[in-house]
């Protein structure tokens, strides 16, 4: 009986809380960027319950790692502090701003109150990190692609603050993620030339796609030229083609929570794609990301119906 209890505990710190996986707080990425793109479409029957689902993982991911925090604070402040996972904690603020603009065309008074304190956060979120490095605590590891959520993410808050009536803001939060993305891009891509990305961490390469393709569609939500529209677009479509030429390194480990480093990339580039293409190349690249943000998140489901989100990793 002592052994069989002892094995009850063993099972139980394997499976327990303190493993939750930072990168899990990109789902909601994945299906608001989904959701975005459905919208564009202009089918809300599909887009909405996206959009609706996005609001409810958001929460209930960023419940879990509260409780997480509060419950094992040192397997918390441990993710802070790893070099490479950090940059998974400002999926969290761009969770925030996918939730407000679930809500925007429904209660814009209540996505405009979600949306500015979600802003806040991002840049607090980039300030801290940058921060740390400026004070010599930073480290060659942290030049990894998720360090471009937390400091190149702003680019995505002008799709939402423009409709709520501050193109100011979003001009600067654009000038703030683009100068940060031209800056970081030459030093991940040196990084790459030195060393390739452990096999875990290759689907985050995914993330390179973000930057240009989230940029395009910024431009358009501020009504900027056509040309910058077009030229961002372009090199999104270069990053995309690129990024297809290396899936099988990528996914060379297996399928893993990293996935869905593809999803919220993949859905902007989809948006973008069908106001540049809106007949039959947008309609397959939308088919496309639909089947495989459906598959990963199936296979997350799965993993979580079997207790494997909360082992070591």
């Amino acid at each position: 009986m002592a052994d069989a209890a002892l094995a009850r505990a063993d099972l139980a710190e394997l499976r327990s809380l303190a493993h939750l996986p930072l990168p899990l707080l990109a789902v909601p990425l994945g299906l608001g960027g989904l959701g975005l793109a459905w919208r564009q479409a202009g089918f809300a029957w599909v887009g909405e319950p996206l959009m609706a689902l996005t609001g409810f993982a958001w929460v209930l991911i960023l419940v879990l790692h509260a409780a997480r925090a509060l419950r094992h604070p040192e397997a918390a402040l441990a993710d802070w502090r790893n070099p490479v996972r950090c940059g998974f904690v400002g999926a969290a603020s761009i969770g925030m701003m996918l939730t407000a603009a679930a809500l925007l065309p429904h209660a814009p008074a209540l996505a405009r109150a979600l949306l500015l304190p979600a802003v806040v956060l991002h840049l607090a979120i980039g300030l801290l990190l940058l921060a740390r490095v400026l004070r010599g605590e930073g480290s060659p590891a942290m030049l990894v692609p998720p360090l471009m959520i937390p400091l190149v993410g702003n680019v995505l808050a002008p799709l939402f603050l423009v409709p709520l009536g501050l193109p100011m803001l979003g001009w600067m939060l654009f000038g703030v993620g683009m100068l940060l993305w031209l800056g970081l891009q030459p030093l991940l891509l040196g990084r790459l030339f030195e060393a390739a990305l452990p096999p875990p961490m290759r689907p985050s390469l995914a993330i390179l796609l973000a930057p240009s393709a989230v940029g395009a569609l910024a431009v358009d939500a501020l009504g900027g030229p056509a040309p910058a529209f077009l030229a961002l677009y372009g090199l999104a479509a270069f990053t995309f083609a690129l990024l297809l030429m290396v899936l099988r390194p990528m996914l060379g480990a297996g399928f893993s929570i990293g996935y869905w480093g593809f999803t919220f990339p993949l859905a902007a580039f989809t948006t973008a794609t069908m106001k540049v293409a809106p007949g039959l190349v947008g309609w397959g690249m939308l088919g496309f990301a639909t089947l495989a943000i459906g598959a990963i998140a199936l296979a997350t489901l799965r993993l979580a119906i079997q207790g494997a989100l909360l082992r070591p990793h």
